[in-house]
């Protein structure tokens, strides 16, 4: 080996060999450094205590080392848990089981103004700016110009399509800026901005006559020396007012049908009774231009006809309704017979008359009220009443009641003859003036009819319903039979019944037959 390096094993003979040279015993040494490590741990026997029993347990997800204390420990409270540091940099400077404050609410008052009424509010959504208005058209411009509309703006508030409507959405508008209207709106006449009630108190107004209106030939002609002055020009303004208005004319007023033209007895059919064959006064004259085709002669394009044919009013010349084209709007009916027409020609008469309604098409009539009028009287020589024979069972009034679509039907009895001598008690004293009223409900018997012929009804499925329209439907069946008895009792319970005695009289050559004469006998009721 060369001599400039030298072996790790010479190296350490040479430290030992060093530590020999100074001259310190072996022995020596080694004493002194076993007795320092003695003293060391003698004094670390004497400072450590004894560490107290430790548990572990499990606190939100987490594991916490605690001391258990026995029950002869001499602990006075001054042992604490053992802390341990989390490991790892995320350490929590709060302490776990510190209860923890939250954070300070926001302050939406700073979004607003100072002097907003947002204040007092939890916040008020966020508008959009309305569309603007479109532009009018060049000749609403033209007819504005140099105009200026004045409105109150602090009132005016503008629609919004949220649901908050309150102070918030009301933005005033400058007095000088003209509210824009839908071009809906500008088109329609300002009248039909109105409310339709306060439309029809309108025609109601202008329309409907004071007395009822007569009328003669089928309910097709107005008498003209008893206009009632009603005035048409309302019916010439446009289609949807005059739309309106005819069922005000036709609907609200009561059109009076006197008695005065006698029918010709009908002919007998196969089985020897009477056929009522009800032909319209004005079948021969000639057809309007709307009879060629029925299915369109209710349409809005029919409204454009003559003025005469519907006008009732001094101020024209025509006095004839088109009872075909607007006798379904009629409402109120009244027939009145004066007390000489009780022959079987003006039974005939009012049997056509309701005759005129009950075949009506292609719309069929929803009459309110059928009112008869009537004047019976007592035959001197019989002591019949006269009208009687018009409500019997088979006569022609009753058939043509009984399919006629009505809700009611009103006859008036007229219980006295005002001064003229006729009538009364039969020997020329006048009777007592009176009225008294029969009234039938037929509208259960019209719905049982409307539902036999397939219209909607309501009430089909419900039997209880069905039970109580055939009851009070039968129940306005027996008192249309029983009329004739009614009417009787009205009649008599003023003006007295009628007494036949027959008395004897002296035997004589000259009168051996025995005389019948008649008086009347007035009981006090």
């Amino acid at each position: 080996m060369p001599p400039s390096k030298i072996s790790r094993v010479a190296k350490s003979s040479r430290v030992s060999k060093k530590a020999v040279a100074t001259g310190v015993p072996r022995s020596k040494t080694a004493g002194a450094a076993s007795s320092k490590k003695e003293k060391g741990r003698a004094s670390a026997k004497k400072e450590k205590t004894p560490k107290p029993a430790e548990a572990t347990v499990v606190i939100a997800g987490h594991k916490r080392t605690i001391a258990v204390v026995e029950e002869d420990s001499n602990d006075d409270g001054t042992i604490q848990p053992i802390k341990r540091c989390r490991a790892g940099g995320n350490t929590n400077t709060h302490d776990y089981h510190a209860v923890r404050e939250k954070p300070p609410p926001r302050d939406y008052g700073a979004t607003f103004a100072r002097k907003s009424t947002a204040h007092f509010t939890w916040g008020a959504p966020h508008f959009p700016p309305p569309p603007p208005p479109p532009p009018p058209p060049q000749s609403q411009l033209a007819r504005n110009k140099g105009k200026e509309v004045v409105r109150p703006g602090s009132w005016q508030a503008r629609a919004t399509s949220s649901r908050y409507s309150g102070i918030l959405s009301r933005t005033a508008i400058p007095e000088s800026e003209p509210e824009p209207e839908p071009e809906a709106e500008r088109r329609t006449c300002p009248f039909l901005r109105i409310p339709l009630e306060i439309r029809e108190d309108i025609y109601k107004y202008i329309l409907v006559a004071d007395e009822p209106i007569r009328v003669r030939q089928g309910w097709s002609a107005v008498y003209p020396r008893n206009r009632p002055g009603i005035r048409t020009d309302l019916l010439l303004t446009c289609r949807q007012v005059r739309r309106e208005a005819l069922n005000t004319l036709y609907g609200e007023n009561t059109f009076l049908y006197l008695l005065r033209d006698a029918a010709e007895p009908p002919a007998l059919n196969a089985q020897g009774e009477n056929e009522i064959v009800v032909q319209h006064p004005l079948a021969n004259d000639a057809l309007s231009d709307y009879e060629a085709d029925s299915a369109d002669e209710y349409s809005d394009d029919d409204d454009r006809i003559p003025v005469s044919s519907s006008s009732l009013g001094n101020n024209y010349t025509g006095t004839e309704i088109d009872v075909r084209r607007f006798g379904h709007k009629f409402r109120k009916l009244m027939i009145v017979a004066e007390p000489n027409r009780a022959e079987a020609s003006y039974r005939l008469s009012m049997a056509n008359a309701i005759n005129v309604f009950r075949l009506l098409r292609p719309i069929r009539p929803r009459i309110h009220t059928l009112t008869i009028d009537i004047t019976p009287q007592r035959d001197p020589s019989t002591g019949d009443l006269s009208f009687l024979d018009f409500f019997e069972r088979s006569s022609e009034v009753v058939r043509t009641l009984r399919g006629l679509p009505c809700q009611f039907i009103e006859i008036l009895v007229n219980t006295g003859v005002s001064g003229s001598g006729i009538g009364g008690d039969g020997e020329g004293n006048p009777a007592k003036r009176g009225q008294e009223k029969i009234r039938l409900n037929m509208k259960y018997a019209a719905n049982i009819r409307r539902a036999k012929r397939g219209e909607k009804d309501l009430w089909r499925d419900d039997q209880v319903m069905q039970s109580y329209r055939s009851a009070k439907a039968g129940e306005a069946q027996r008192k249309l039979e029983s009329l004739p008895a009614a009417i009787r009792k009205i009649w008599e319970a003023s003006n007295g019944r009628f007494k036949r005695r027959r008395v004897d009289f002296d035997d004589d050559d000259d009168c051996d037959d025995f005389g019948e004469f008649f008086h009347f006998q007035d009981d006090d009721f």
